[in-house]
């Protein structure tokens, strides 16, 4: 009787790794971006234009969908120019006065995230503070599980920006992109 036991019990832990693993590689290859579709976004990327930024309007914000060419994933990018001497903030300490920039998404439903943001290099300032700088690129790739056609998306960037001398009030540009 016990020995039955240990094998039930052995059977069971097997059953469950397996169970695991499977899962795992079935979440990893729909999660899996081919290069193809990587080397699309990176050049969707590239071309996307954004509007000089000036004094009065020193961050200028800029979006994409990207599509795969099997029409079930999409890329959506975000590319801001920040002009020069101006930042806005990646991260900010709690004791801080600053606010810490935000990826605004609002997608339907059935556009289902398959990572995070990537996100540009940051620039340590002082107190603990990170900031970014320059021509910088935000990507998330989502699963599209039918055809989305004519259904919008908005997206954009909640931001603070600063210079040296001054900080101006915080802003929120979004755009709303078609599928």
């Amino acid at each position: 009787m016990v020995n039955r036991y240990y094998k039930m019990r052995k059977t069971i832990k097997i059953s469950f790794i397996l169970v695991c693993s499977l899962i795992s590689t079935l979440t990893f290859s729909q999660n899996q971006m081919d290069d193809g579709f990587k080397q699309l976004v990176n050049e969707a990327s590239n071309k996307l234009g954004v509007s000089q930024p000036n004094m009065s309007d020193p961050v200028t914000v800029n979006a994409v969908v990207v599509w795969n060419k099997a029409k079930d994933k999409i890329a959506v990018v975000v590319k801001a120019s920040i002009l020069y001497g101006w930042h806005i903030y990646a991260f900010v300490p709690k004791t801080a006065p600053y606010l810490k920039s935000k990826l605004v998404l609002e997608i339907p439903d059935n556009v289902i995230p398959i990572s995070d943001w990537q996100k540009p290099a940051t620039f340590l300032m002082e107190n603990n503070m990170y900031v970014y700088k320059g021509d910088i690129v935000f990507t998330r790739y989502f699963s599209v599980h039918r055809k989305m056609k004519g259904v919008a998306i908005n997206t954009g960037l909640f931001y603070q920006t600063c210079d040296l001398k001054q900080c101006l009030p915080p802003q929120s540009k979004t755009l709303t992109l078609s599928l």
